[in-house]
């Protein structure tokens, strides 16, 4: 064996280190435990953020194209090729995240990320949005600081439970974002119908402020924190 061979060579083993299992790591899930002491914040938060920022993003990569050619009068070619540079920009936007969210930290990057996203969306409501490169543009970079926080959701909401609530926790968050990517295009509608397009950018500003607020108020930040401990 290893050991014996490591004792005739005159070294000395150590014992290994025995970890006591907390109870409560082995215990059987409960999904009403989501909303009870610490958790209830967490799970409303977490809620609220998949919410806005899937409202926004989903309503704007789907209804740009059509708004290219049916407003801008662009051909379908054109139309889709701008759609794609918006998506493009955003899979660059996640990988920077990816680099970088680990050094600075959840609750700042979320908060920042949805307030910096106001700015474009207000500059199109002000523009008025009256030119394709203008909705490209300023589109484009709201589009992609906001991926930013859907791309990595999925990481902070399994950073806000334990084992035992992991899976449940992670899977209502993210059922929420199919409410908030259903109600993204729906409010498109109404408003484009109602009000101007302009107008859509407005909306989808309020919402993102929502989401900075929100996260500034009740996220917690999670980075270097030991599991265990911050959700027991």
């Amino acid at each position: 064996m290893l050991e014996d061979d490591a004792t005739r060579r005159g070294m000395v083993l150590r014992a290994p280190v025995v970890r006591p299992i907390d109870a409560k790591a082995t215990s059987k899930s409960d999904w009403r435990e989501l909303f009870k002491g610490i958790y209830l914040k967490r799970t409303l938060t977490i809620w609220g953020l998949w919410v806005c920022v899937y409202m926004i993003n989903n309503g704007l990569i789907t209804w740009l194209p059509t708004m290219y050619k049916q407003v801008f009068h662009l051909s379908l070619q054109t139309s889709l090729a701008y759609g794609w540079i918006t998506s493009g920009v955003g899979v660059i936007a996640s990988i920077i995240c990816a680099l970088m969210i680990d050094k600075v930290g959840r609750k700042p990057w979320y908060s920042a990320a949805f307030l910096l996203a106001v700015l474009p969306l207000i500059a199109l409501t002000t523009l008025g949005a009256t030119s394709a490169i203008q909705v490209v543009v300023l589109a484009t970079i709201a589009y992609a600081i906001l991926q930013t926080i859907s791309f990595s959701l999925y990481l902070y909401s399994a950073e806000l439970y334990p084992t035992r609530l992991r899976c449940v926790g992670t899977g209502f968050g993210s059922a929420w974002l199919r409410a908030g990517s259903a109600a993204g295009p729906i409010l498109v509608g109404f408003i484009v119908g109602d009000f101007g397009i302009r107008y859509v950018f407005a909306a989808f500003a309020a919402v993102a402020l929502i989401g900075g607020i929100v996260t500034l108020l009740c996220a917690i930040e999670t980075k270097g924190r030991v599991l265990e401990e911050l959700s027991p």
